[in-house]
This record gives C-alpha cells, structure tokens and sequence, in this order.
C-alpha cells in the first residue's frame, strides 16, 4: 500500500520529483511512490528513484554513490546504482539516487536473507576514510534541534501535534528526548562490544534486503557490528514478529544478540532513533504522524510491551 500523503504535501514533494527527473533524462513514464518515511521512494519503469532534501541529504547521498565502489570492491550483494548517470542528481535543496529495480517479494523477506550479505559487508577489513563514525545518538540530537527551524506553519502542526498525540508541549517533549540521548551518549562512550568495529550497514532491516542483496545505504559508518543485528531482534521484540526466523539467522550468521550482554543498550539506542528520526517531516503525513504519537507515548513511559506498528 502506497504512503498516505495530503495534497499540500503530494504537491511539494511533486515539485521535488519534476526537478530531479528533468535534470536526469527520466522525465517520461508513471512514478508510482513506493514509500514515504525519511526518504520519497519512486519506482519509474525499472527504475527506482530515492528523494530527499537538504545539505545533510545531499552530503549523504555523494557518500553513497561513493560507497557503491567499495562494496562492488568486495563482493557485497547490493541493488545496482544506474551508472548511465551522473549521480546523485542535485536540483536546488533536492537530491536523489537512482537505481535499478529489483521486484519486491510479496511478503516480508526471511530475516535469513540478510545473514550472508551482512557477514559480506562486515568482512571488510579496511576503515574508509570517507564513512563516519558510528554516532546514533548525535544522529537523533541533531533532528531535535533541527525541530527549531521549521517552517512556521511545519512548526504549529508539530506542536498542536505533540499536544493531540503525546500530551505534551513539543519543548517539553524535546527536552525529555534530550536527556534521553545525554544519557545514552554516556553510556554508549563506555561500552564494550563483542563483534569487531568495521564498516555497518546502519539500518539492517529486513525491508532492506532484496532479492538476497542489501539496499538502502543512507547509515553507512564505522560502527560496532551488532548494530546492524539490533533491527532483527527489535522487529522480534517490539514489532511482533515471530522469533524462530531470527533464531535462524542468528545460527547462519554465527552469533545471537537477543543472549548479549549489549543487547539493551543497543536496544534503548535504536528506539531512540526510531521515536526522532520523522518528527520533523509530519506535516502532511496524518498515519506517520498518529504511528509515531503511539511510539512516543509507549517509549516515554517505559511500556517495553508495547507493539509498534511499521510505517508505510
């Protein structure tokens, strides 16, 4: 089901989509919006469009195209980038990458599809100098702060939001969240880790696996590697899913980060993540916006049982 967006919003994000086909030659065919959560995802043809906007997403996206060498480099299952282009394709504050489509299964893919690409990725030996370092938690500071600079009128939603859905002011919210990653940013300083530190995937969910190949590389980094397990163990905990596929990918992978002592940190950090990483593009995205009011709600009280319903 495609992503539910108000006029105001289909219209702004249109505006974005013309730009960026006219400047890279695809300006014919249907583009049929896939999904919707920090990046516009278009399918045109057997093609895939990934929209965003702003420096940050600009800089981001010249790290991924640059990323795509060193992956091939290492036999790393991955989409192809369309190298006929010059990528990625830069129009004002808008910014996209294209990609060959790959189709999408009709379910969710087994968590086990993920095992060998991950164990691929995490091979590499060399640290790249133009990946950053692991920061989630700065990651989630900066999209708070960000919250100031809103649009005026992006700025009353989001606090008659806060109000509606999390019963609170939206600097009373802000503020919570603040000392929520002042406190995980002490705490993950200190941690130990199993795995060895190398390059991560950032964001190793099961909807980013396709056809056996990883995509989406917007959270490349240097990182520790039970990072890129926390979004398997986290759909089992939060999500609801059923536990035995991760079991099995936890035996092909070699190693189970439900029994590791990191396990609730890492845990604590990617719910952080995932309760900030859209508070700032609600606007025009009512069930974004009612999903992430349940999400808040339950992550600020603590409620651990809570199931979590994925965005669309």
């Amino acid at each position: 089901m495609a992503t539910t967006l108000t006029a105001e919003a289909a219209d702004e994000i249109q505006r974005g989509l013309d730009a960026v086909r006219q400047q890279a030659g695809l300006a014919s065919g249907e583009a049929y919006l896939m999904r919707y959560t920090i990046n516009a995802v278009y399918r045109i043809g057997d093609r895939v469009l990934r929209l965003s906007h702003g420096k940050v997403a600009q800089e981001r996206a010249q790290r991924v195209v640059r990323a795509m060498g060193l992956l091939t480099e290492h036999e790393v299952p991955v989409v192809d980038l369309d190298t006929s282009l010059a990528q990625p394709v830069v129009v004002d504050e808008w910014v996209a990458t294209i990609w060959h489509y790959l189709p999408h299964p009709a379910g969710r893919p087994d968590p086990v599809e993920l095992a060998e690409p991950l164990a691929r990725l995490h091979a590499i030996a060399e640290v790249p100098s133009f990946l950053p370092r692991w920061s989630p938690v700065a990651m989630a500071r900066r999209r708070l702060t960000g919250l100031a600079s809103l649009p005026a009128d992006d700025l009353l939603f989001t606090q008659q939001w806060a109000l509606r859905e999390v019963g609170l002011t939206l600097d009373d919210l802000v503020a919570r969240l603040h000392e929520r990653c002042k406190d995980l940013e002490h705490q993950v300083a200190a941690a130990t880790w199993e795995l060895p530190t190398g390059v991560v995937h950032g964001d190793a969910h099961v909807g980013n696996v396709l056809s056996g190949r990883l995509c989406d590389f917007d959270s490349l980094s240097i990182g520790p590697r039970e990072w890129d397990l926390v979004p398997l163990v986290h759909s089992v905990t939060r999500f609801g899913d059923p536990k035995e596929p991760y079991e099995r990918f936890a035996e092909v992978y070699g190693f189970d980060l439900a029994t590791s002592p990191s396990w609730p940190l890492l845990r604590e950090v990617r719910e952080l993540q995932l309760v900030t990483s859209v508070m700032d593009k609600l606007p025009g995205r009512p069930e974004v916006a009612q999903t992430l009011g349940h999400r808040l709600r339950t992550y600020l009280t603590g409620d651990d049982s809570a199931v979590w319903q994925r965005y669309r």
